[in-house]
């Protein structure tokens, strides 16, 4: 078996992804007046409830231990942003593939298997959770939904076959009767690997690209891993977060013009756009490059107030705001300095724009 099968509940926790370490060990300063910092707050928002991380992964272990138990399955994997711990709160599903036992494959490899493989489960399911509902919101082609009256987000029970070699599996369609390839492993365990490469701080730093993507108009129906996808070739070592997501959107500005595969390799995630959309995301990615690369010259001269403003006027409102300029300021900045792309006066020169005016008056 592979890595990620080690234990029946199959689902390692990624290296340095929790508070206590790459949240925090990056960070000396838990204040918003350095950009660093701001960062700091900024990833401490984007955090899933511990209350919620914990009741998700109890629950699945005990789905796991029932199933097992019944002998339908020899174990389970979680897959998606969840187990990636990319995610973004609230929780809102947590998906979970159930490898069936090899004694049911025979039988579910004949016509109606799909759906029998999820009738089965939902039987198991209902014995421990008599309370429990399904597909209540959706009936999604590979999942049975299930919704649990004590917790706030449902359970995606994805049925799949083990292949031999352990790292691919077969999922459940039950809308078109068949078992589909899937490589869910190996992404799982590529993005563990750069996640560990990168001192813990990659999962931190997708979360922080798909908070930007969720509140721009033109980017959100973009789909989560292509962000994961955009930073997997932009970051390979440890970054601080400003640095990460100006590469990364510097990178997706290029990207987008042609295919972009997922970290596997393996789906081109921009096949189905159209040329306009391209044309639209590539415009946005471009224009947040620019800001992007304006807000790291002006930390990198210790303009921190003007860098956060940057990063706040294009996050959005869960990025820290910037204290305001008082009027002494703006007036010791305009004698020599620049203004950034938000109109605020800064000692650097290396604003959007010189701050020293031209002369507005003729010489004869």
């Amino acid at each position: 078996m592979s890595a990620p099968d080690a234990t029946p509940h199959g689902t390692p926790e990624l290296p340095g992804t929790t508070i206590a370490e790459a949240g925090r060990n990056e960070h000396d300063s838990t204040m918003n007046d350095t950009t660093k910092g701001a960062f700091a707050a900024f990833d401490e928002q984007l955090n899933l409830h511990a209350r919620e991380r914990k009741n998700a992964q109890k629950r699945h272990g005990d789905i796991t231990d029932h199933l097992v138990s019944e002998r339908l399955a020899i174990g389970t994997f979680l897959q998606g942003s969840f187990a990636r711990k990319t995610m973004l709160k609230p929780l809102k599903d947590v998906d979970m593939i159930i490898r069936m036992h090899p004694r049911l494959e025979e039988t579910l490899r004949r016509p109606g298997g799909p759906a029998h493989a999820m009738r089965l489960i939902r039987a198991a399911v209902a014995d421990k959770y008599p309370n429990a509902r399904f597909d209540v919101d959706d009936a999604p082609a590979h999942a049975l939904q299930v919704t649990f009256p004590d917790l706030d987000f449902t359970f995606d029970l994805v049925p799949a076959l083990d292949a031999d070699d352990g790292e691919i599996c077969y999922i459940a369609d039950r809308e078109n009767d068949v078992w589909e390839w899937s490589n869910t492993r190996i992404l799982n365990r590529i993005i563990s690997a750069r996640n560990q490469a990168t001192g813990g701080r990659f999962v931190h730093q997708v979360r922080m690209l798909k908070s930007y993507k969720k509140d721009h108009p033109v980017l959100d129906d973009t789909c989560g891993l292509l962000w994961e996808a955009f930073a997997y070739e932009a970051v390979t070592v440890p970054l601080e977060h400003s640095r990460s997501l100006a590469d990364t959107l510097a990178h997706a500005a290029h990207a987008v013009t042609g295919p972009v595969f997922d970290p596997t390799g393996v789906d081109d995630l921009t096949a189905g756009w159209t040329a306009a959309q391209r044309t639209s995301y590539t415009a946005a990615l471009r224009d947040a490059a620019h800001r992007t690369a304006e807000a790291r010259r002006l930390e990198e001269d210790g303009q921190h107030a003007a860098a956060i403003e940057i990063w706040h006027g294009l996050i959005g409102e869960t990025f820290p705001a910037a204290e305001a300029q008082n009027v002494a300021e703006a007036l010791r900045a305009l004698a020599a300095g620049s203004i950034t792309s938000t109109g605020r006066a800064v000692t650097s020169p290396r604003g959007q724009q010189p701050a020293r005016p031209a002369r507005s008056w003729r010489t004869h």
